[in-house]
C-alpha cells in the first residue's frame, strides 16, 4: 500500500481567528484544521484508483458518543484495553454464508486488498507511522452456527457479516484518527464528506448519558424449561453421547421507549472496563452490544493469542477463588477448553505455549478459570482462518463439537444468532482480534434480548447453573437498569 502525505494546512493561527484565547488546546485545533486536511486528501483520492484512506488527527473521545451520532447507520465499535474503534457506513461489504462462510469473507478480503489505492494521512509528518496505526480494518463477526440468524430478533445479521466502514475512528489512549474510505468517484462529492465531517466533530465533543427508558417489563426463560433442558443434556452425557454441552437461556426486557444502545454502551465502558465493549449493528439488523471477557484469538504476524475462559462462580462468594480453584467440576470442564484450543492451534501449523494451572479471572459479578495460550506461526495464517478451527470451544459449545453443536442447534428452544460468537476486527494482512460475544444481547426497538449460558457435564445440578446464569445475566441487566439485585 501506499502511503502520500497530503499538503500542509492552514498555520493554526488562520484556523481560530475567533478563539477567545490565543492558544486553543490540541483537541480543537484538531477540529478546525480537519476541514482543510479533509479537502487536500479529497483532491488526492480523486486521482487515485480504487479505495483512498484519507486520516484526519482527531480528539480522543468515547466509542459511545460516535455511536450515539448516527442512531440510523450501520454501526461496528469495539474498545479492548486501550485501543477502540468505531465504524459508521459501510464502503465494502463482505458476507459469508453456509458452512465455509469463514473462507468466504477471507477470499473476499483477500480480493479488497486489489481494490485499495493508497493511503493518506493528512497533516503528519511521520505519515508511515501514523498509516501503520490508522490503517485499514474490517469490523463485524458471524452467527454462532450457519443459519442461527435466520430469525427474529437477528434478522439482519446473516451467518457472517464484516464491514469496512466509510468512516472509522480509532484511538490507542493517546493518539485518535478519523478516516474516511473513499474511491475517485466518490472524492468528488465534496459537501458529503465535509457534512459528515461535521456531524463527526460534534459527536467527538458530546457526552452521552447513562440513562435507559426505564424497564417496564422482565421476562426470563422458565426454569421449568431450563430444568428440562439440563437433564436433557446429562441424559446425552450420561449414555456417552458427548462430555458437555453449553446450555443457553434468554432473558428479554421490555422497556418504556427505543432501547438506546449508545447509553447502554457508555454503560458498559463505565461497569465492565475490564472486558471487551463491542456493538454491532448491519444495515437493516438490531444492535447486538456485549461486554465480553473473553478473547478467542488476536494474531499479530506470527505471534498467536487465545484466552481459555470455563469454570465459574459467583462473586460473591465468600471463598470463590479457593473454591473455584479446588473444583474437580470447574478444572475438568476447563481443562477441556484449554485442550481443544491447543490441538486447533497445533493443527494450524503453530508453536503452542500454555501455564500448567490456571489462574482466577475476577470480573464484576462472577470469577472464572483463565489460561492465556500463547503461539507462534510457522506459517501465514489470517486471523479468521485460526478462528474457524477455534469456533466455538468447549466454552460455549462443548465437546465433541459436532455433537455438541448439533444439540444446541436442533434442540436449543431460541436460536442463537450471534450470541458467543466471534465478532471482531482485521485488517489486510490478516491480523486481528476476535472476542466471544457472551455476556451480551440484542436491542430491537424498545425491547432488548439477553443471552446466558452455563457448561453441562456429568454430575450439574441445574439449581446451581440456573443460579450461575442468573449471575452472568446481570452484566447486561444492571447496565440497562434492571432490578436493584443485578447490579
Amino acid at each position: 500500500m501506499n502511503t502520500a502525505k497530503l499538503p500542509e494546512a492552514a498555520p493554526h493561527g488562520a484556523a481560530h481567528s475567533t478563539a477567545p484565547r490565543a492558544r486553543p488546546e490540541p483537541g480543537e485545533r484538531l477540529q478546525a484544521l480537519a476541514p482543510a486536511w479533509l479537502d487536500a486528501g479529497l483532491a488526492l483520492a480523486g486521482r487515485g484508483a480504487g479505495l483512498t484512506f484519507v486520516a484526519l488527527p482527531a480528539p480522543v473521545a468515547s466509542a459511545a458518543a460516535i455511536v450515539d451520532a448516527w442512531p440510523e447507520a450501520p454501526v461496528v465499535a469495539w474498545t479492548a484495553g486501550e485501543l477502540s474503534l468505531v465504524g459508521v457506513g459501510v464502503a465494502r461489504e463482505l458476507r459469508g454464508s453456509g458452512a465455509d462462510r469463514w473462507d468466504q469473507i477471507v477470499q473476499r478480503a483477500r480480493s479488497l486488498v486489489l481494490d485499495v489505492a493508497g493511503a493518506a494521512i493528512a497533516g503528519e509528518p511521520a505519515a508511515a507511522s501514523a498509516l501503520g496505526f490508522a490503517r485499514p480494518r474490517l469490523v463485524g463477526g458471524a452467527a454462532f452456527a450457519p443459519g442461527a440468524a435466520g430469525a427474529a430478533p437477528w434478522l439482519g445479521f446473516g451467518d457472517a457479516w464484516f464491514a469496512l466502514p466509510r468512516w472509522t475512528y480509532v484511538h490507542d489512549g493517546a493518539r485518535a484518527y478519523l478516516v474516511l474510505a473513499v474511491d475517485a468517484a466518490e472524492a468528488a462529492d465534496a459537501a458529503r464528506w465535509r457534512a459528515e465531517l461535521s456531524r463527526h466533530q460534534a459527536a467527538l465533543a458530546a457526552t452521552v448519558a447513562r440513562a435507559q427508558p426505564p424497564v417496564v417489563e422482565l421476562h426470563r426463560a422458565g426454569e421449568a424449561q431450563w430444568r428440562a433442558q439440563i437433564e436433557a443434556i446429562t441424559d446425552a452425557i450420561a449414555s456417552g453421547a458427548c462430555s458437555k454441552i453449553v446450555a443457553a437461556r434468554t432473558c428479554t426486557v421490555a422497556l418504556a421507549g427505543p432501547a438506546r444502545p449508545a447509553e447502554l454502551l457508555a454503560a458498559l465502558d463505565d461497569r465492565h472496563a475490564d472486558c471487551v465493549r463491542l456493538l454491532v449493528r448491519p444495515p437493516g439488523a438490531g444492535t447486538l452490544v456485549a461486554a465480553t471477557p473473553e478473547r478467542l484469538v488476536r494474531r499479530d504476524g506470527d505471534a498467536v493469542r487465545c484466552d481459555a475462559l470455563a469454570g465459574t462462580i459467583s462473586a460473591a462468594h465468600a471463598a470463590g477463588a479457593a473454591a473455584l480453584l479446588a473444583s474437580t467440576k470447574d478444572r475438568w470442564e476447563h481443562d477441556l477448553v484449554v485442550r481443544a484450543i491447543r490441538e486447533a492451534l497445533e493443527d494450524a501449523g503453530a508453536i503452542v505455549d500454555a501455564p500448567a494451572e490456571p489462574a482466577v479471572r475476577t470480573l464484576r459479578h462472577v470469577l472464572h478459570l483463565c489460561t492465556p495460550l500463547r503461539a507462534t506461526l510457522r506459517a501465514p495464517r489470517h486471523v479468521l482462518e485460526l478462528a474457524a478451527r477455534l469456533h466455538p470451544t468447549p466454552a460455549v459449545g462443548g465437546t465433541p463439537t459436532t455433537v455438541a453443536v448439533d444439540w444446541i442447534t436442533r434442540r436449543e428452544p431460541a436460536p442463537r444468532g450471534w450470541y458467543a460468537s466471534p465478532v471482531g476486527w482485521f485488517d489486510l494482512d490478516g491480523n486481528g482480534e476476535l472476542a466471544v460475544a457472551i455476556r451480551s444481547g440484542v436491542l430491537v426497538g424498545s425491547r432488548a434480548h439477553l443471552w446466558t449460558g452455563a457448561g453441562i457435564v456429568a454430575g450439574s445440578d441445574p439449581e446451581l447453573e440456573l443460579a450461575e446464569t442468573e449471575s452472568k445475566l446481570r452484566a447486561m441487566l444492571g447496565a440497562l437498569g434492571g432490578p436493584a439485585e443485578a447490579r
